[in-house]
């Protein structure tokens, strides 16, 4: 048999087969990869962190400060607080600051489902926004059903429906000493440390956290303190201070006599709080 004799034209035939099959393998190796990439990023998105459902320990120990209620912020930037402590295994009680009043309760959490009591508040009346606002929280607060935390934050709403409140845990910290200018402060005394912001001097100051220090016995030295406040209060721009107040049996005692600036890059602050002079 006469060997086979490959013209140019059958050569070039082949070449172009070859070449075509690389292009399919590439093309079956280009899909599959984008099938991978996708896939990774789908896998990626499922295992994305979702809220959890909140159980009453989880909450101990925290205040936690409005950041909006039914996606509006706070009227005026108030600070809006609610605490929340375990009484049993499913019920406890609830009390914090309102837009306007404080409130104070009980609250329910059995099989991931909570609710909220009866809620009474102090009386005293603010301006038209701001009780809006207030008779908004308390609504929507008797209405909510789940409690979901998402690191730190606390989202309260009613199943299905668009109503919530979100909290913010208070991360930010003010640390530093008050002095007493006598050399000490009064047994059975409180001591309550604000960091306010002092912008417009000419209206009631806006209170961004808040510290309460039970004194026990006659101190004598500096008191150590650990304010907490909600970053997201404050505003660029804005001037806030601490300031020191004791009191005993309600009695005003001691008060720190002007504010002292906030520096967030001082590593503590010092507080002097004098004597109130009585009439």
């Amino acid at each position: 048999m006469p060997p086979h004799r490959w013209s140019s034209k059958h050569f070039l035939d082949s070449e172009v087969q070859a070449v075509r099959g690389a292009i399919d393998i590439m093309r079956t190796i280009g899909r599959f990869a984008m099938v991978l990439t996708v896939g990774s990023m789908l896998a990626a998105c499922s295992s994305t962190h979702k809220p959890v459902v909140v159980t009453p320990d989880m909450l101990q120990g925290q205040i936690w400060v409005m950041s909006s209620l039914n996606g509006e912020a706070p009227v005026g930037g108030k600070r809006v607080t609610m605490e929340l402590t375990q009484g049993s295994a499913s019920q406890g009680k609830v009390n914090g600051r309102g837009p306007c009043n404080s409130y104070f309760g009980g609250y329910q959490i059995e099989k991931g489902a909570v609710s909220f009591g009866r809620i009474g508040s102090t009386m005293m009346a603010c301006r038209e926004p701001v009780m809006q606002q207030e008779m908004a929280f308390h609504t929507t607060l008797q209405k909510t059903n789940q409690m979901l935390m998402d690191g730190r934050t606390l989202t309260l709403k009613e199943a299905g429906g668009q109503d919530s409140i979100v909290f913010m845990a208070e991360t930010g910290r003010v640390k530093g000493e008050v002095q007493s200018s006598t050399g000490g402060f009064p047994r059975n005394s409180q001591m309550t440390i604000r960091l306010s912001d002092v912008s417009k001097q000419d209206t009631q100051l806006q209170i961004i956290g808040e510290q309460k220090i039970k004194l026990k016995g006659e101190l004598h030295g500096p008191v150590a303190f650990d304010l907490p406040y909600a970053p997201h209060l404050i505003q660029a721009g804005h001037t806030y201070a601490v300031s020191v107040e004791v009191r005993q049996n309600g009695k005003l005692l001691y008060t720190s006599k002007s504010h002292y600036p906030l520096n967030l890059d001082k590593a503590a602050l010092d507080v002097k709080a004098e004597p109130v002079k009585t009439m």
